[in-house]
């Protein structure tokens, strides 16, 4: 009899080691899922913290047709809260990527929130495209990358229809 109680009572403290790995386990999984969850959390409240809009007149963009290949030129403002990669941008005219995308920012170093950036495309194919001229409507789409923050970086885009002077 003394036999059994030995065992029940190893069988009781097997219980009980095991059961606390799990619980351990348990609560060190939904920790990790937690930081997840804030860590997604912050990602959506940063994306929301960025914007980039057309700045100027949308009936007055510049084509340059005197260039060779023709340029155009147009401004983009940050207007969001936190800066954005100038270097980073990606821009379509009527849903073709131009060959060339030079941006120049308007002031200071680095294109923080209410700044605005010049953004000068080039394309060979500007010349022979009937959409692209003097008095046409286009659209221009851009993607713009922000600089990192607090290690995390998004996107944001722009779309809008323009005229070309």
């Amino acid at each position: 009899m003394a036999d059994g109680g030995a065992s029940t009572f190893i069988m009781l403290i097997t219980g009980l080691l095991i059961s606390s790995s799990v619980s351990a386990l348990l609560i060190t999984e939904w920790s990790a899922m937690a930081r997840a969850a804030q860590k997604d959390q912050q990602g959506i409240q940063f994306s929301n913290e960025l914007g980039v809009e057309f700045a100027g007149d949308p009936m007055m963009v510049d084509l340059n047709t005197s260039a060779n290949p023709q340029e155009i030129t147009f401004y983009l403002q940050n207007t969001g809260e936190h800066p954005m990669d100038e270097s980073v941008i990606e821009v379509l005219v009527n849903g073709l990527a131009p060959t060339t995308i030079t941006p120049f920012l308007i002031t200071g170093t680095t294109w923080d929130p209410g700044e605005l950036v010049a953004i000068q495309i080039k394309d060979s194919d500007y010349a022979t495209n009937a959409d692209i001229s003097e008095g046409e409507d286009v659209r221009i789409f851009a993607i713009v990358t922000s600089d990192s923050v607090g290690g995390m970086s998004s996107s944001t885009t722009m779309s809008v229809e323009v005229r070309l002077s």
